[in-house]
């Protein structure tokens, strides 16, 4: 009988291709990682890796037995939740990644409700932006993401995971106020934009990717990006005070700002979509299904309470 612990370790390792990230990914130090796969090829009579230089890496056996720990490794995971979906309890541990203004405006307000409602339930929350959040959702590592995708930049395809867009929000143009195209009410051109330094996220984040697609296709020209953060602090602080100009989703509430104003984009509109995505069946475990319950109690909300937001995707026209 193979151990699923060990061929988790040999997944992970197929995944990460060496033992350190294997290592760092599972909480094992490099040595119990070695190990590990040394008693699997003890088990299964064969060798499963081999090495190439001062690096490891599976052989063909080792790449056929990693296949195959995915598809068991699954129906493992699977069996769990129909054990937990069984039981009908909202007890454990969810773990939950999301960008800033989802967090802010989506997560926080539900958390209390969870709360009083699962006293045996556990949010654990990270502020994350960067693409591979998705990866680590496909690795059991998290079990709900709140992503942020772009109507100029493409959907994502992963056909193990399920999608659903929570909140559609539009994107527009941040200007210090003492910008001449900030004298007026009317939309800003992006091709206007051109000499401007920009803020922006970090390189890897779909706003880093929204901020180049969008200057390019609508202006003609590549940004000149000066800063990159994050933060929408920071961000704002370098529009107020370091003259940069930047692309801002309405949930941001930069016009709150002091020395920053708003405007719409002239060229097209731009949107942001607030996506929350799960594991294909991860929401048979109640804990699961009763978070996802409540952001969508929180997104409704949200899209009462703020006439410029569409709860879901608005229809064409709108």
């Amino acid at each position: 009988m193979l151990d699923l612990g060990r061929l988790r370790v040999l997944r992970e390792f197929k995944l990460r291709g060496t033992v350190g990230a294997v290592a760092d990914s599972l909480g094992y130090s490099p040595s119990a990682v070695s190990q590990q796969i040394a008693q699997l090829q003890r088990e299964v009579g064969v060798s499963l890796v081999e090495r190439v230089g001062r690096r490891l890496r599976l052989t063909e056996a080792g790449e056929v037995l990693a296949l195959r720990a995915e598809s068991l490794l699954a129906e493992s995971q699977r069996a769990h939740e129909a054990a937990l979906a069984a039981s009908g309890r909202v007890a454990g541990v969810v773990r939950l990644v999301g960008f800033q203004t989802a967090l802010v405006h989506v997560v926080a307000p539900a958390l209390p409700r969870l709360r009083e409602a699962y006293p045996e339930l556990t949010v654990d929350v990270l502020d994350e932006e960067l693409t591979r959040v998705l990866q680590a959702l496909v690795l059991q590592e998290i079990d709900v993401v709140l992503n942020d995708e772009y109507s100029h930049l493409p959907h994502p395809e992963r056909p193990e995971l399920v999608s659903e867009v929570l909140v559609t929000e539009s994107m527009r143009i941040a200007l210090p106020a003492a910008h001449r195209l900030a004298r007026s009410d009317e939309p800003v051109r992006v091709a206007d934009l051109a000499s401007l330094p920009w803020v922006t996220g970090h390189l890897g984040t779909n706003h880093s990717g929204l901020l180049e697609r969008t200057c390019v296709e609508m202006g003609g020209f590549r940004p000149s990006v000066r800063y990159r953060s994050n933060d929408l602090l920071v961000i704002f602080a370098m529009v107020a005070s370091g003259g940069a100009a930047s692309l801002v989703p309405d949930l941001a509430l930069a016009e709150r700002h002091p020395g920053i104003v708003v405007r719409d984009i002239a060229e097209a509109r731009v949107e942001r979509r607030m996506v929350m995505w799960t594991r294909a069946g991860a929401d048979v475990r109640p804990s699961v299904r009763a978070v996802m319950a409540e952001l969508r109690r929180a997104a409704d909300e949200l899209a009462a309470d703020r006439p410029s937001l569409f709860r879901g995707v608005p229809a064409a026209g709108e």
